[in-house]
């Protein structure tokens, strides 16, 4: 019989008295609803709603501390206040950290959208890219990197010299970091279903997106791959009989060619996954095994690694790459700048398949 461990009771963050705060209503007034549909009878300190945030987002008074910049013990007067302010414990204390309430599990999305839209208004009203310090953030689906990246990136800091960019790979979690506010845009990509095939999936509320271009899938195999010097067709069956190399999307390793190929009765042989296409390119261009790609992908990819752009011997759903952002930064001007910027060298490279569209 194996001991437990004794349980610790779950208990709410101690609270402390309130201080004065800075943004006070006005006196002899009938308490005005916030944005979270809370009639207030205190003083309301924006500072207080973005330790909120940081707290929801680490779950922990220390790291939001370390990412706030302040004291743990001013974090703990602020969280008291909090609680005086929404009348709610907004956390559990826990063995491993803080645990929210089901009411600051209600105020996430709305908290981040509101922050959002207040730096929106202290920024300037116009964008300048020649001056601007700013930094932004990007998220690109890997199979978008090669076809655009490298030329994409040094046309966005040509213009924008004094400012950054902080790029990383596109996953499932981008639109929830975009809800929060840690990442600007994202370049993703979504397979049609057979349903809609000409449409791509749908995204939550609160998100704005911009059709790119439409893609579809072929074959990578080296250039002196055995398939090369076929004379006819290949089937289906002998297709998936082939030994493939997959890479993880998203953290997925299944693609819809895997769904439809198994509607079809005829899965395909992965022989080998990896976490990444550039992996996957390299054991093609070394091997006897076949790589299935978006066709961008493979146009851009094929010369470097010394491969052959095969078709695939079955009609597929469409894939579509499109821009992704919150609807909070629709109006902020350098972020319009960043979204024009993307699609007119966008519609450079791939000419009339993107869109035409002022952002």
């Amino acid at each position: 019989m194996s001991a437990t461990a004794p349980q610790t009771s779950a208990r709410p963050v101690a609270a402390q008295s309130p201080a004065g705060s800075s943004l006070a209503a006005s006196s002899g007034s009938a308490p005005a609803a916030t944005p979270f549909n809370t009639p207030f009878n205190t003083r309301i300190d924006l500072n207080l709603l973005q330790v909120l945030q940081v707290l929801l987002e680490e779950c922990s008074v220390t790291r939001a501390a370390g990412r706030l910049h302040l004291s743990q013990s001013a974090v703990s007067k602020s969280l008291a206040r909090l609680r005086v302010m929404f009348d709610d414990a907004l956390f559990i204390r826990e063995r491993h950290g803080l645990r929210p309430t089901a009411r600051a599990l209600s105020l996430r999305g709305e908290l981040a959208e509101l922050l959002s839209r207040l730096e929106n208004l202290s920024a300037p009203a116009t964008f300048t890219p020649a001056t601007s310090q700013r930094r932004f953030q990007l998220a690109v689906l890997e199979s978008a990197w090669a076809t655009l990246m490298p030329s994409c990136t040094r046309a966005l800091t040509d213009a924008l010299p004094h400012g950054s960019l902080e790029i990383s790979r596109w996953q499932a979690d981008c639109l929830s970091l975009m809800e929060k506010g840690q990442l600007d845009i994202g370049l993703a990509g979504h397979d049609h279903s057979a349903e809609t095939p000409g449409e791509p999936p749908a995204l939550p509320a609160g998100f704005q997106s911009r059709l790119l271009w439409r893609d579809d899938h072929v074959i990578l195999v080296r250039r002196d791959h055995p398939l090369t010097r076929r004379q006819t067709p290949m089937t289906l069956s002998e297709f998936a009989a082939l030994s493939h190399v997959q890479a993880t999307c998203e953290g997925r390793s299944r693609w819809s060619l895997d769904e439809r190929l198994e509607q079809h009765g005829a899965p395909r042989r992965i022989s080998v996954l990896v976490p990444d296409f550039r992996d996957a390119l390299s054991i093609v261009a070394h091997s006897e095994l076949v790589f299935c790609a978006p066709r961008s992908f493979a146009q851009a990819s094929s010369e470097l690694h010394g491969l052959a752009i095969l078709e695939l011997p079955m009609r597929l759903p469409a894939l579509s790459y499109r821009l992704i952002w919150h609807a909070s930064h629709e109006q902020d001007p350098g972020h319009r700048w960043l979204r024009q910027s993307l699609l007119t060298h966008i519609r450079n490279a791939h000419g009339e398949d993107a869109e035409a569209a002022e952002l």
